[in-house]
């Protein structure tokens, strides 16, 4: 034991007192370059990983390492650690949070670094080909790879054993890949090297900034990330398709739709080929004993790398694949066949205004009507206020005067009625059309708790889909609540025309569904639909799988495709079946929505017919005694005429003188 710790102590002098092997690059010179990569990439801490395999390389194989390599393997890990030390230090000077670790704690403690930390620096410092090997073998085993930032330094060592490796890299020794961000210094070379992969096991480099103690890092492009590594250079990527899904569809071999067009967009600017599998039938969904279905299935068992569909992003769902940023926002909704006897609202019109604006209104026309007569008679005459509460009323109801008013005050009086009015069936009238085009359902109920309390219904979803996988990821007491009114599942359709159909031939079926969706499928329903709103969102994207290291280029170029108004092209070629933001919907009035108005006109057509029929008739009996009293009267008058004019005959002829 004396003796190991004697040998020791001889070998860490023996050190320090050798030339330095890194005279070229010193140590504060990587000081300073550790500390600029940790400012440019703004990383939260810098690990340091270093080998711990050289006791056990010892301990495994102790006869078979010669003392002589046995002394250059010691002096190689005590140069390390040292420099390891003296960086740490002088980081933690600067503020730095610093952690060190050896290759084992970053394979055993990788997925807590992932959770834990917010993107961490790890540096790695290589000087010989078994350090080098060791770190290899650990990235075969940690996922994803791109988590961090990392920073590979090869040390001058006697001969520079790596330098083929450093500067011409081949089969993907670090096992990264196309979203892993690696700088790696080659020896004393001043240019700072990105290391990637697509997929076809060839590392690619790009020379992303030269660096000197001086000038410090410099860098050679001012293009992003995902700029940089657009071009997949014709990667095979497997597509997974939904059949009969909305907004995808294939043509002899080839791709169609918003989607389907999006992904061949997608496949030009980023240059990867489409190899599309055989489609599946459902979008897929959570079956404990058999795991993920559908595309979504083909996706977490590695069989596709991307699922063309509009898919809904769940938190579920989330846990197991990857999503796009989301390319089309939608309602949820019920659908249900519009009733045969269509529900008649028969106080929509008083509806309108609250029972406060009404009472309002009746005492305006009263206190009008009062106030009028004041100003006319400077009194008070029950006939008159009769009178002028039937001219306000028809002011009210869009009526004129017989005449305007001469005195300045009446006519003040009603140009302020006339003002009122004008403005009151303005307001009426808009709320009335809103009221109409807001109450299109014609059902005993208009919500989505009007539906669980009326319970006559039944539930429909798509089998194997999110709506299907309810009760997994929502705690909604209202969703469950309607989700218990779920059809049978042998009833369930697989796709979108079945579900509709299947409403269209019963009047007892809800299906929930979305708004785009419906639309998409408008022109296949053969039924009229109404409609409830659930207040739930849906967003559609595009999945992946779980960690690739494709979402963020993708995503990348979806923003761009946004900006530059792609979406919005893709989107026009079918306007009506993907919903724009900000669109308003036609809607149509129908008879039953007037059904009131219609009965009381015509009721009232009836009722003056009936009034005009009373009147007919007793001036029918009220006619022939009246010229009964006139023939009386005109007999009687004639007859009085004729005797007085025989009186005067009479009297004539005997005041007449008789001669003889």
């Amino acid at each position: 034991m004396k003796y190991t710790i004697v040998r020791s102590i001889a070998i860490l002098f023996f050190v320090l007192g050798i030339k330095s092997l890194t005279e070229e690059i010193s140590t504060n010179n990587y000081f300073r370059l550790i500390n600029d990569v940790h400012r440019y990439y703004h990383t939260s801490c810098v690990i340091f990983v270093q080998s711990d395999n050289y006791g056990k390389y010892q301990e495994q194989f102790p006869t078979i390492i010669q003392p002589a390599d046995r002394k250059k393997e010691r002096i190689s890990y005590l140069k390390t650690t040292t420099l390891v030390h003296t960086l740490s230090r002088e980081l933690s000077r600067q503020r730095v949070m610093i952690m060190i670790i050896t290759f084992s704690n970053l394979m055993s403690k990788y997925n807590d670094y992932q959770k834990n930390i917010r993107l961490p620096l790890f540096v790695i410092l290589l000087d010989t080909e078994e350090t080098m090997y060791e770190f290899a073998k650990i990235t075969k085993g940690i996922k994803p790879i791109f988590f961090p930032i990392w920073l590979v330094v090869f040390l001058q060592h006697l001969g520079n054993p790596l330098k083929d490796y450093c500067t011409h890299p081949a089969n993907n020794i670090f096992n990264v890949d196309v979203s892993t961000q690696m700088l790696v210094l080659c020896y004393n070379r001043p240019i700072l090297v990105e290391w990637y992969a697509i997929r076809d096991n060839y590392t690619r480099t790009f020379d992303l900034a030269t660096w000197s103690p001086d000038r410090g890092l410099i860098l050679r492009t001012q293009e992003n990330l995902y700029a940089r590594r657009s071009d997949m250079f014709g990667d095979v990527v497997r597509v997974a398709v939904v059949n009969n899904s909305p907004f995808v569809s294939l043509k002899n071999g080839t791709m169609d739709g918003f989607f389907g067009s999006l992904l061949i967009e997608l496949s030009k600017v980023m240059n990867f080929t489409i190899k599309i599998l055989d489609p599946v039938d459902s979008f897929g969904s959570w079956d404990p004993q058999n795991g993920w279905s559908g595309a979504i299935g083909k996706l977490v068992n590695n069989e596709a790398d991307i699922g063309i569909a509009a898919f809904t992003l769940t938190n579920d769902r989330l846990n197991d694949v990857d999503f796009t940023i989301p390319l089309i926002r939608t309602q949820y909704r019920l659908y249900l066949h519009e009733p045969i006897t269509p529900y008649v609202q028969w106080f929509w019109y008083f509806k309108v205004f609250s029972a406060g604006v009404w009472g309002t209104l009746i005492m305006i026309i009263i206190i009008a009507s009062i106030l009028l007569t004041v100003i006319k008679e400077k009194g008070f005459s029950m006939s008159i206020i009769s009178d002028y509460y039937i001219k306000v009323w028809g002011i009210y109801c869009q009526q004129g005067l017989p005449e305007f008013p001469i005195k300045s005050s009446m006519r003040l009086a009603f140009f302020s009625i006339y003002a009122s009015s004008v403005i009151i069936l303005s307001t009426y009238f808009a709320s009335l059309i809103s009221y109409l085009a807001l109450n299109t359902a014609k059902l005993p109920f208009s919500t989505l708790e009007g539906y669980v309390e009326d319970g006559t219904y039944k539930l429909l979803v798509l089998q194997n889909s999110a709506e299907y996988d309810i009760p997994l990821y929502t705690k909604d007491p209202l969703l469950l609540k309607m989700y218990e009114s779920r059809e049978d599942e042998e009833y369930l359709p697989f796709n979108l025309s079945e579900g509709f159909k299947k409403i269209c031939e019963r009047m007892d079926l809800a299906f929930y569904t979305t708004e785009v969706f419906k639309n998409y499928m408008s022109i296949y329903i053969q039924c009229e639909l109404v409609h409830i709103n659930t207040g739930r969102i849906d967003n559609n994207a595009i999945t992946l799988k779980k960690g690739s290291p494709y979402t963020g280029f993708i995503n990348y170029h979806l923003r761009r495709f946004q900006l530059n108004g792609v979406i919005n092209k893709l989107q026009n070629k079918n306007p009506s079946k993907i919903p724009m933001k900000g669109g308003i919907g036609n809607f149509t009035v129908d008879i039953t929505d007037v059904t009131p108005i219609l009965t009381i006109v015509i009721g009232s057509m009836v009722l003056s017919s009936f009034v005009l029929i009373i009147e007919k008739v007793y001036y029918s009996f009220k006619t022939p005694n009246s010229k009964n009293n006139e023939s009386i009267i005109k007999f009687t008058y004639n007859l009085n005429v004729r005797n007085r004019l025989r009186k005067l005959k009479l009297q004539e002829f005997y005041n007449k003188s008789i001669d003889y």
